[in-house]
């Protein structure tokens, strides 16, 4: 593997990230761990395999895709239905139907096109979560591909809105307990241990969620589904095998049914290069070469990726620390997740 130890042993001397956590592997086996540089700007601790880092925009899926999955398989929450079957207190006038399944797959028309400040940003985290319930769409779903966090504002409100608990009791409970993801938790990290975590880009210290969403909306005692999960490589692992056997873990227990996979498993929006499933992505400019067709993924803007291959049956995780180039750091992590998809181990 030493086209991955080259990648980011040149992003660390380049200053394009402190450091990087990779490993991959498949339901019965690890393939690859491997740890290089600094959890944080200081370079005083190594990164590793248990480095809780803010894994930013991945907290779509590992958190709020998974919890309307189970709400799903519950009864509680139809994906065809209209969004405002939940949030009844949508003020905004609609120029169409809005489904909960337009919201997952970023097609329901919610946009930042012409904006220099997002519609519904506030200081108070309260007002962001008011606020994205006062403005409508720019654009009829369906008709516009807008890659934006307002839809999973909206979808974790409705998660809190069925369950009638928070987002963060409910995925505590309900995802990261059963898998014995111990070290992961929203809003803030489940330990305090300076050793033990990671400083993500555009933030003062570790510890700090990088999302200026996220950040308010926590900070005032709240929980959205955008981003604000931290984690940890070795939980991560335990969630991406539970997707790779289809939603089982355990002895037979299920984090979510046969049929719910397929809703994340099966692409269902096409705007091209864009395929997306309900949360995922499934494959766009980015995908690797040597990746079968049968993919599900997601980033965070700070610098990490969930990667899974469902017809090779292996995962890849990499969560770096980045502090400089995205568009490099994207490519090149992106680039070593192609080199251990297509190594036989």
């Amino acid at each position: 593997m030493d086209r991955v130890e080259a990648v980011f042993e040149s992003e660390i001397a380049d200053g394009v990230v402190h450091g990087a956590a990779v490993l991959a592997g498949e339901p019965g086996r690890t393939v690859y761990a491997r740890c290089f540089g600094f959890a944080e700007a200081a370079h005083r601790y190594p990164m590793t395999a248990s480095t809780i880092i803010d894994i930013a925009s991945m907290t779509k899926v590992v958190a709020a895709t998974t919890a309307l999955l189970i709400c799903r398989d519950r009864g509680l929450v139809d994906f065809d239905a209209p969004f405002t079957k939940y949030l009844t207190d949508f003020s905004a006038e609609l120029p169409g139907p809005v489904t909960v399944r337009d919201l997952a797959m970023h097609v329901s028309g919610f946009s930042h096109e012409g904006v220099s400040v997002r519609q519904y940003f506030a200081e108070s985290g309260a007002e962001i979560m008011q606020n994205i319930l006062r403005h409508p769409p720019l654009f009829k779903a369906g008709e516009h591909f807008e890659y934006a966090c307002w839809n999973f504002l909206l979808l974790g409100l409705i998660v809190e809105r069925v369950t009638g608990e928070s987002l963060t009791a409910f995925c505590r409970r309900e995802i990261f307990e059963p898998l014995g993801m111990g070290d992961s938790s929203p809003g803030k990290p489940a330990v305090s241990d300076p050793a033990r975590l990671a400083q993500t880009m555009g933030t003062a210290e570790p510890g700090v969620l990088s999302d200026f969403i996220a950040f308010r909306v926590y900070r005032d005692g709240l929980a959205c589904g955008n981003a604000g999960v931290f984690s940890t490589a070795d939980d991560l692992a335990k969630f991406a095998r539970a997707v790779l056997r289809g939603g089982e873990y355990g002895d037979g227990k299920r984090l979510f049914s046969a049929d719910s996979f397929r809703e994340i498993a099966t692409p269902r929006m096409k705007f091209a290069p864009v395929e997306r499933s309900f949360g995922w992505i499934v494959r766009d400019e980015w995908t690797p070469a040597g990746a079968s067709g049968r993919t599900i993924w997601h980033s965070g803007w700070s610098g990490q990726t969930l990667f899974l291959d469902l017809e090779k049956g292996r995962f890849v995780i990499v969560l770096t620390t980045r502090c400089g180039d995205y568009d490099r750091a994207r490519r090149e992590r992106f680039e070593a997740i192609g080199e251990i998809l297509t190594t036989r181990f």
